[in-house]
């Protein structure tokens, strides 16, 4: 009688303090997604408004939480009181069961390891179900021992009881019926006797329990797959995968999983301890062990089948069962006191480590919604409104928000709207904050960034808390873009419509939406790049925005004949003149094409990797001023030059240049009138540097696709008025480091003298003999110079290997462009498998500084791209101008030298 008293008064310290850890720091963190709809479920007024609270969860907890909450309050506190409380009965289930499968020792020690499972104390501070659920497997895992020892009535009504529950208690309930289902017909087996328990009663009371769940089955359960399950992220089975399971039962949070050394090297002991541990010779802990594997293994399953990834919440069910053969092997040495004291202090050292990691660390705490409910509180009026994006209501920002006093309105955009869906729903007037929650799959293609930022000149406000940030537009105008038809064709993808380029200042940023059309199943994603060039050919801006559907699915994840969609936004960089602007567009992804694509104009013709959309026509206006953007330029000055003009910033630091290099300066100015001239000085030269061309386009009008060649080009007096906001303009201006200029310190001179940058100038030497090489190529591009010859070792590579090669240039003279050198492997079926893109010479001797005659060593390393494959490829080389993406045409017909065919990858 004694030793009883003393197991219960060790339960009931163990029960005391697993309380206390568990409500320490409960209510410090904010409520979360998940717990708003706990939240949202506990605040219905009848039970019948908590059953239907969720459309994606059963209603078991629901229910539970709704009566609980009505005697202890709506707090957050409150809310996370019931998982605590089922966080504690875990305790005693525990024990009871270590207790009936081995004994009264090892009952003690699974009770100690559930109250200091890390796990187990989070899964009790969160407004979920998850501590109910581990709860009714360990019911439902002691009656399925007592119907293998003795089969009784009250074992029967508990096993069916437990099933039913869990069934209504969370989405996962089948797992646990599968598990039930899989280990008796193991155990008919292993005794060969289906008599123990009875098959016809067992067989009776799962036709019971699936009855009772049928409503539910039927109207609610075979609806999840279609239930936010717009991208799929199921687990993918390999040994990381593996160990992530296992350290998951250590580490007070999922997020921590594979982030701390110290918890990933504790799991690792633990995991070997275990294994010396555990009385394996013993028929109980084989059993466990085995609920454990098949439990585990359902969930997997499951999870694969949904679409979903895993996450350490889901296995805080399985997590006693996995304790208790540990506590059995500790009971058995617990003889040995140092052993079992270092064991118990082992585990407790785990849990210590991880609920300080929890507690300390916000990247392990939920996200701060509480924070971010405060901003909207602090800085909107009820003139605005936040637009936040989800599957259902955004329940956890509802719970704080009156509770905070919010005054904005509050819309929550659907997840899997489109354009025309979300429209309706945008506001009228006021500010606008845009809440962008990473964890929600809602705009990976930038849909509303994209028309909140259409028309404005000034970027959002940004404000970030731990989990999720907020753009605040400040009175956006919704002016939204229109689609206009385009043809452009890439191997891949078919582009046939995008946004119309309207006339605007330069201050305003404008939307593009680009929609394509796959024609390939491919797997990887597709994204579109907007490219600003100016006068000179220069990209000055750029924006890039992935491929996708409404429901957010990528190019990887649908067939051939899908439309995508994609929406960047341009805005021209601080300072830019009124004016026409070229805008390109380029299609590529990040695996097999990261230069891009090659695509062709609806005439046929190839325009290279750049496909010219229109043009961009700025007019004069734009209020820079007012503009809350940094210049962006390195160096910042306020020098007065001449009566008209300042000069507030520019872009040259000095530094080494070398003769023919083409040295480009951007600098910006406030003031009215014609700009001034600058000088680049060296040694017995000198080069003007006058202000560049007012912008506009120097391609061929023939080149543009579409129908914004007559709506964007406008009369060129127009761009030439002159208005008295257009007071800060940026300008772009370039010259070329003669090819002859000698040695020593070049300076650039503002008029009256004033030096802004120094230069040394390096000259490189001419190479007027020709260099060894292996094989002869002989082709000349007319203009630059000939391909003369190529070194390339072997005629077989390996894929994992870059490949090196020398090409021989000889130069015809130095060229106005400058170009650049592709090297590429083509397969059999003409994929680029492999590539280099470079300035000749790894970037030292750019075309615009060769001499007449020399010789250029040209050296390329391929790097194979992630989709190459083994088997023959051909080698080839040319050129082409990486401001328009064309090349250089060697005869008609002809852009690129064949070098080697047969060329074994292995």
């Amino acid at each position: 009688m004694q030793l009883i008293r003393s197991r219960f008064v060790i339960l009931f310290m163990i029960l005391l303090v697993a309380l206390g850890v568990r409500l320490y720091h409960i209510q410090s963190q904010s409520l979360w997604f998940d717990e708003g709809w706990s939240a949202y479920a506990a605040l219905q007024l009848t039970l019948r408004a908590a059953v239907t609270a969720d459309a994606t969860n059963p209603p078991l907890y629901y229910v539970l939480l709704n009566g609980l909450v009505r005697g202890f309050g709506d707090s957050t506190f409150a809310l996370r009181y019931t998982s605590t409380l089922f966080g504690i009965l875990l305790i005693p289930l525990a024990y009871h069961l270590g207790r009936r499968l081995f004994n009264p020792a090892t009952g003690l020690w699974g009770a100690f390891l559930v109250a200091f499972s890390p796990l187990l104390w989070w899964a009790s501070q969160e407004a979920r179900m998850y501590t109910l659920l581990a709860g009714l497997v360990l019911v439902a895992a002691t009656a399925f021992h007592q119907l293998l020892l003795a089969p009784k009535r009250w074992a029967w009504l508990v096993l069916w009881g437990a099933e039913l529950a869990v069934l209504y208690a969370h989405n996962t309930g089948p797992v646990m019926v599968l598990w039930l289902n899989l280990v008796i017909l193991l155990a008919w087996a292993s005794k060969r006797n289906l008599r123990q328990p009875d098959w016809r009663v067992w067989l009776a009371g799962q036709v019971g329990v699936g009855l009772f769940w049928s409503p539910w089955f039927i109207t609610r359960f075979l609806l999840l797959q279609d239930a936010n399950s717009a991208v799929s992220s199921a687990p993918i089975l390999n040994l990381a995968f593996l160990a992530r399971l296992w350290e998951a039962l250590w580490a007070g949070s999922w997020l921590m999983v594979g982030q701390e050394p110290v918890i990933d090297g504790l799991a690792a002991l633990i995991f070997i301890i275990a294994l010396v541990l555990i009385p394996w010779r013993k028929a109980a802990a084989r059993w466990l062990i085995l609920h454990v594997i098949i439990l585990t293994g359902g969930l997997v399953l499951g999870l694969m089948v949904l679409g979903n990834e895993l996450h350490g919440r889901y296995l805080v069910m399985i997590v006693p069962l996995a304790l208790i053969p540990i506590g059995a092997g500790i009971a058995r040495i617990q003889k040995i006191r140092l052993v079992s004291v270092l064991s118990a202090g082992l585990f407790l050292t785990v849990f210590v480590i991880a609920v300080h990691l929890v507690t300390t660390n916000p990247a392990y705490q939920h996200d701060d919604v509480r924070g971010m409910v405060q901003y909207y509180a602090d800085n909107l009026t009820m003139d605005d409104t936040v637009l936040a994006w989800s599957y259902a209501d955004r329940y956890d920002l509802a719970y704080y928000w009156n509770r905070l006093g919010v005054q904005a309105r509050r819309v929550t955009l659907p997840e899997g709207g489109d354009l025309g869906a979300i429209l309706p729903l945008l506001p009228h007037s006021g500010d606008v904050a845009l809440n962008i929650w990473y964890t929600q799959r809602a705009d990976y293609r930038g849909m509303m960034g994209c028309i909140l930022g259409n028309g404005t000149v000034n970027l959002p406000e940004q404000f970030t808390v731990y989990g999720m940030s907020d753009a605040l537009y400040h009175s956006p105008m919704l002016n939204l873009p229109k689609l206009r038809p385009f043809e452009a064709t890439a191997d891949v993808a078919r582009v046939f419509q995008v946004g119309n380029l309207p006339q605007t200042t330069a201050d305003k940023a404008v939307c593009l939406p680009i929609q394509v059309e796959l024609l390939q199943d491919i797997d990887v994603d597709l994204k579109a790049a907007l490219i600003v060039r100016n006068a000179l050919g220069w990209e000055i801006a750029r924006a890039d925005a992935l491929l996708a559907d409404a429901a957010q699915r990528t190019t990887a994840q649908l067939p051939a004949g899908t439309v995508f969609t994609a929406y960047p936004l341009l805005r021209l960089p601080y300072g830019a003149p009124p004016g026409d602007y070229q805008v390109v567009l380029r299609l590529y992804d990040e695996q097999s094409h990261p230069s891009g694509y090659d695509l062709r104009s609806s005439l046929g013709s190839s325009a290279g990797k750049d496909l010219t959309l229109g043009i961009w026509t700025t007019l004069p206006g734009a209020d820079w001023s007012q503009v809350n953007r940094s210049p962006d330029l390195p160096v910042m000055v306020d020098v007065p030059v001449g009566d008209s003009w300042r000069l507030l910033a520019h872009d040259q630091t000095g530094g080494t240049v070398r003769n023919g290099d083409q040295l480009r300066l951007t600098m910006l100015w406030e003031g009215t009138g014609e700009l001034p001239d600058l000088t680049l000085v060296g040694e017995g030269w000198k080069v003007a540097l006058i202000p560049g061309p007012s912008p506009s386009w120097r391609g061929e009008k023939d080149n543009l696709v579409g129908d914004n060649v007559s709506n964007s080009i406008i009369d060129d007096k127009s761009t030439e008025k002159k208005s008295d906001k257009d007071t800060i303009r940026r300008d772009w201006r370039e010259v070329l480091i003669p090819a002859d200029a000698q040695a020593g310190e070049a300076r650039l001179e503002l008029p009256d003298g004033t030096v802004l940058a120094r230069y040394t100038v390096e000259v490189v030497p001419a190479l007027m003999e020709a260099p060894t090489f292996d094989r002869a190529v002989g082709m000349a591009f007319p203009g630059i110079g000939t391909l003369v010859g190529y070194t390339l070792d072997g005629d077989a590579f390996d894929r994992n290997q870059p490949i090196p090669i020398t090409l021989v240039w000889q130069a015809e003279g130095a060229s106005e462009t400058s170009y650049t050198v592709f090297v590429q492997l083509v397969s059999s079926d003409g994929r680029v498998i492999a590539q280099n893109d470079a300035i000749p010479a790894q970037g030292q001797r750019p075309t615009t500084g060769w001499r007449s005659g020399e010789y250029i060593l040209d050296e390329h390393r391929l790097t194979f791209n992630e989709g190459a494959t083994p088997g023959q490829a051909t080698l080839i080389v040319g050129l082409y101008d990486a401001l328009t993406g064309k090349r250089i045409e060697i005869k008609p017909g002809m852009d690129a030298v064949t070098l080697q065919e047969g060329i074994a990858i292995r």
